[in-house]
């Protein structure tokens, strides 16, 4: 009898160590996961921003024109005149808010459909995040900026919502988050988003309000 229940609390033994080492392979494998998916979607936003898929008005008198009034500006600078500045995403995401007009199309450049995320710079409104103080200017971007913001904003909530991605890996995404997920962006992006993508910013708006970092 003893030796029946010795080999029973062997076999017994060998289960749970079995199971506490699966356990723990799935656990580190997990970890190891959630890890990498947040590095490549930290590097992902990193090399998007940095894509020249934006212009900002240039030239006197450019912080208080309309874009949508001066269709057809050269991308470059022309005497005294207004004109386009191309630049990274980075540059047309910064505070101040984006007021596209109905008619949001710009026309093409670079062979590019260009779009006005931000009409014009109205006086008094509040910026809609908390960044640098610095000079803020009508914006355009391009469409396939547009799509790329919001592809990766659709792999960031599928990652979060799969539980691929851990609130630390989140976090080390709030610089890019925050200013996508303010209410004047997605406004704009929203036709390109899907609806689990917009309650996904929105809970961010929920989270962190329109500060980049903790204060």
């Amino acid at each position: 009898m003893t030796i029946r229940w010795t080999i029973i609390g062997a076999i017994i033994g060998a289960i749970v160590a079995g199971t506490l080492t699966v356990g723990m392979l799935l656990y580190t494998v997990s970890n190891a996961r959630q890890e990498t998916t947040a590095r490549e979607l930290l590097s992902e936003v990193i090399a998007l921003v940095s894509l020249k898929e934006g212009w900002l008005l240039q030239g006197e008198g450019s912080q208080t024109a309309k874009l949508s009034d001066k269709r057809g500006l050269p991308e470059g600078e022309s005497g005294s005149g207004l004109w386009l500045l191309p630049v990274e995403i980075r540059a047309v995401l910064d505070e101040a808010q984006w007021n596209a007009p109905q008619n949001q199309s710009y026309g093409f450049l670079q062979g590019r459909r260009v779009w006005i995320i931000r009409n014009e710079i109205l006086p008094g409104v509040p910026l809609s995040y908390q960044g640098l103080n610095q000079d803020h200017f009508p914006a355009l971007i391009s469409s396939a900026g547009m799509q790329e913001l919001c592809a990766w904003i659709e792999r960031v909530q599928i990652a979060q919502n799969g539980g691929a991605l851990t609130d630390r890996g989140l976090t080390s995404l709030r610089p890019y988050l925050v200013p996508l997920a303010q209410e004047d962006r997605v406004k704009v992006l929203s036709v390109l988003l899907s609806p689990d993508a917009r309650k996904f910013l929105a809970e961010i708006r929920a989270k962190w309000g329109r500060a980049l970092v903790a204060e």
